[in-house]
């Protein structure tokens, strides 16, 4: 009901008086955009081993859900920063940890690879037809010994690959080349991590925070790289990033004694 005494007044209690849009009412739940520019991943109180079990499972979920390789560099960068700080600690079971990681990495992306393979292989095939030369050009052996081919020799088959698309660019564009490209430095960065023994170690406390830093920000990259690729779809954030990871795990209970046998 309208009174008229102090100002239209509606019974909703919205003043036409009042600045636009409640202005003057401090927001409460409006988050603060400032959050997103922040290193959420350099909370004091996330663990060394926290913060290293969160980057080696959403290393392995970005190769393993990685459409149209859109996330090569992404996985490439991770691979060296945790490398890095693999490289700074001399403890074996520490680099045990990081080595097991790394080739999990590694067999993920083996995975996968024949599913980006073919979508390459459906663009040249697409452009100039089953029988064109294009095809021998950038498969001489095929597509399957993407998939057989040994650890050692597999940049050399992806290389190859790429000499195959570059003359084609012209004709095809620079995707599936790109796609090419991304494949092959993604694998360097994985399979280098997994051969990698020691390495230079740097065990000083100012090197670890150093390469830890750079790993919370990679990983603060991939974050808003992911998100941007999948706006409103909150859903995908269980895909590539497991948040349970980063938080405390109190040890379990000792199980009570046995009572004495009578």
């Amino acid at each position: 009901m309208a009174r008229f005494d102090s100002g239209v007044r509606f019974d909703s209690g919205a003043r036409f008086d009042e600045p636009e849009g409640n202005a003057s009412r401090p927001r409460t739940s409006m988050i603060k955009i400032s959050r997103f520019f922040k290193i959420i991943f350099s909370d004091p109180e996330i663990s060394l081993n926290e913060l290293i079990a969160f980057a080696t499972d959403a290393q392995e979920r970005m190769v393993a859900n990685n459409p149209g390789a859109l996330f090569n560099a992404l996985i490439t960068a991770t691979a060296t920063a945790l490398t890095t700080l693999g490289n700074c600690f001399s403890d074996d079971i520490t680099k045990l940890a990081f080595r097991k990681a790394a080739k999990q990495a590694k067999d993920t992306y083996r995975r996968a690879l024949p599913g980006h393979i073919n979508k390459i292989y459906g663009k040249v095939l697409g452009q100039y037809g089953d029988s064109a030369p294009q095809i021998t050009q950038c498969f001489p052996a095929g597509r399957s010994i993407f998939q057989t081919e040994v650890d050692d020799a597999l940049d050399d088959r992806l290389q190859a690959l790429i000499n195959g698309l570059a003359p084609l660019v012209p004709v095809m564009g620079p995707e599936a080349h790109a796609d090419a490209g991304g494949l092959f430095s993604t694998w360097i960065a994985l399979y280098a991590a997994s051969e990698s023994t020691t390495g230079a170690k740097s065990n000083t406390q100012e090197g670890k925070a150093a390469a830890r830093a750079v790993l919370e920000r990679q990983l603060m990259i991939n974050l808003l790289t992911i998100a941007k690729q999948f706006v409103g779809e909150e859903d995908k954030a269980n895909v590539y990033f497991q948040e349970h990871l980063l938080e405390d795990h109190p040890a379990s209970e000792p199980e009570p004694p046995e009572p004495p046998v009578p």
